[in-house]
């Protein structure tokens, strides 16, 4: 699985980016390419070769070894998410996890070379003057994980996204594994006690209450309704692995997310309460979990 994974990223998108082409017509990710090399270090973590915390302290390298720092730090987010999104075995799901919390440990990164690094952060092209960290306003790298929180959130859009991908779209099935392998990565990050130390890795939880709402609330009726046979495994996921986190926001009454339908029938409005929680595990059960 993992080696597969890895020749896909390498022949899919990151060739269409940077192959070169071959002789015969064809193109090909060159081996000693930053790219390539990214692959690599995620492709040893998963397949247990590597520690998290040497494959982040070799992540860094590469990446700072760069000019353009910018480039491979978007493709490293990019092979990241496929891996959440591919990946159902939890123990790869916790090796990833344990991967981005030692990448966010690491020491502030800094411009250790004798030229100037460039790096976009969020449409600000930064120029890191040697011996200058790297930060735009209070985002630093390693601690900040720019554009992480952001790449994420333009993921969780629940398995309708991946059946709506004009390029490619997911069967039912694969839509609802995907679904459930990005939820069951945020609930194993919402349960870890040392990404809660880092703010960039702190308060997922909140995204799992989401997850609960999308599958649980939504009466046939509706768009998300409908589809809730692809919406239940991920919010099951939730309530096994992350419970206590999601039962800890619940007790604290001062959450608000919107109300589904079938919620809002019950009277109920948009404080997250043990009311609600209540109301989930109820409906779970009703759908044979």
């Amino acid at each position: 699985m993992t080696s597969e994974w890895a020749q896909t990223q390498r022949g899919g998108w990151l060739c269409d980016l940077y192959g070169k082409n071959n002789d015969d017509g064809t193109q090909k990710l060159p081996n000693d390419s930053v790219q390539s090399r990214l692959v690599t270090v995620l492709e040893n973590l998963l397949a247990k070769k590597t520690a998290p915390k040497d494959a982040a302290t070799e992540t860094a390298s590469i990446i700072m070894s760069q000019e353009d720092i910018g480039t491979p730090w978007s493709n490293l987010l990019g092979l990241y998410l496929s891996a959440v999104e591919t990946f159902e075995d939890e123990q790869d799901l916790e090796a990833l996890v344990d991967y981005i919390v030692e990448l966010a440990s690491l020491p502030d990164a800094r411009n250790e070379g004798l030229e100037t690094k460039t790096m976009d952060m969020g449409g600000e092209v930064l120029h890191i003057q040697p011996g200058h960290a790297v930060i735009q306003g209070e985002t630093k790298l390693w601690s900040g994980l720019p554009q992480f929180s952001l790449n994420v959130a333009e993921s969780f859009q629940g398995p309708e996204r991946y059946l709506a991908n004009l390029s490619s779209p997911a069967t039912p099935d694969a839509a609802k594994a995907t679904w459930r392998n990005l939820n069951t990565f945020l609930a194993i990050l919402s349960k870890s006690h040392n990404a809660q130390k880092i703010p960039a890795l702190a308060g997922w939880v909140r995204f799992g209450v989401t997850a609960l709402v999308m599958a649980l609330e939504q009466s046939p009726t509706t768009r998300v309704g409908r589809n809730a046979e692809l919406h239940a495994p991920a919010a099951a996921q939730w309530l096994r692995i992350a419970g206590e986190q999601v039962e800890r926001l619940c007790n604290d009454g001062t959450e608000k997310f919107t109300a589904g339908d079938l919620w809002a029938g019950r009277g109920g409005g948009e404080i997250c309460d043990s009311a609600r929680l209540q109301f989930w595990r109820t409906r779970m059960q009703e759908l044979g979990y």
